[in-house]
């Protein structure tokens, strides 16, 4: 009998019939709940899209699950190559960041590392997310950005690359956001570590790539470096050869 339930409720899913139905069963049996949890890895997007929205509606009531489920969207949001799924895993973001801030605060930074190493599919799948995320808790994405300012001025060499992975990511998806930046960006041209350096080099080229005003400065800024280190001036180079590429392009 317990088979042809779990098989019931995925031919529900599948057919996206009777989900409030289904909101009722999970909520009365854990066993329900337990396979709507399974069903988000199915291979069959529309299974784990209607898993997922049955589940969003329990969230607030099964708070014991929204950190593990937080981790799992982040997994589902990189593979997904369907656009209503996508939708779904944001609505979910959106739904976490309103329930349970802290967490989504905490998550904010992994989304944007992925957004920063994906392909064009993931990029788009973050974006989504993010912008989520954004419209349900305007207030959270403005915390981390503080928050992302303290790093860039920290003692600590790791917290400033992570910084500027973060604004790269950032800029790439709405240069508004990294603009307030700018001028930290620039001082850190001259940071007393040398992997620093390259990595503000990386960082502003990145973002002018994309910004032709700003190009313009960027470009100015590291034909006046005359860096002691090799690997700096090496990073100078390309970065300049990139840059002036895009302005004749």
């Amino acid at each position: 009998m317990a088979e042809e339930e779990e098989v019931d409720i995925r031919e529900m899913l599948a057919e996206g019939k009777d989900l409030d139905k289904l909101v009722i069963l999970a909520r009365s049996r854990d066993g329900y709940f337990k396979k709507l949890i399974e069903c988000l890895d199915d291979d069959l997007w529309v299974v784990s899209k209607n898993a997922l929205v049955v589940i969003r509606e329990l969230l607030e009531e099964k708070d014991e699950i929204q950190e593990p489920l937080a981790t799992k969207l982040v997994s589902m949001v990189r593979k997904s190559e369907a656009t209503l799924l996508t939708y779904e895993i944001g609505k979910t973001f959106g739904k976490l960041a309103v329930l349970e801030p802290p967490l989504i605060r905490r998550m904010i930074p992994i989304l944007f590392a992925n957004y920063n190493i994906g392909n064009p599919k993931v990029k788009i799948n973050m974006t989504y997310v993010i912008e989520e995320i954004a419209r349900s808790n305007p207030n959270l994405l403005a915390s981390v950005i503080g928050d992302v300012k303290k790093m860039l001025y920290s003692n600590s060499r790791d917290d400033i690359l992570v910084a500027l992975n973060f604004i790269a990511a950032l800029g790439g998806h709405n240069f508004v956001y990294v603009a307030p930046y700018l001028p930290r960006l620039l001082d850190l041209l001259h940071h007393e570590n040398e992997v620093v350096r390259a990595a503000a080099i990386e960082t502003l080229s990145d973002l002018a790539m994309n910004n032709r005003k700003l190009r313009k400065v960027v470009i100015e800024k590291l034909e006046e470096l005359n860096d002691p280190d090799s690997l700096v001036r090496r990073v100078t180079r390309e970065n300049i050869s990139k840059l002036m590429a895009a302005e004749k392009g």
